[in-house]
């Protein structure tokens, strides 16, 4: 299954787009997802926070195909 994904901060430097198509094989979870841009763009893993319809999500939440996906870096506060 074809999910598009927007890409902020240092993403969107790193991948050259705000925007891009990611494929998964079954299961489609937030979890495959972050493995598949981690391989995709070498971004560690653990770099990679997902937002799914505007809240970030667990990493065991399965995808829908009309999810809207957004991809962060870690935030900090202070």
């Amino acid at each position: 299954m074809m999910f598009k994904v927007r890409y902020f901060a240092y993403f969107k430097e790193k991948v050259g787009a705000d925007t891009g198509y990611i494929e998964l094989d079954e299961p489609h979870s937030v979890n495959n997802l972050r493995k598949e841009i981690s391989n995709l763009h070498q971004i560690d893993e653990e770099k990679i926070l997902i937002a799914v319809n505007g809240s970030f999500a667990d990493l065991n939440r399965v995808l829908k195909s009309d999810d809207e996906l957004a991809i962060f870096p870690p935030v900090s506060g202070g």
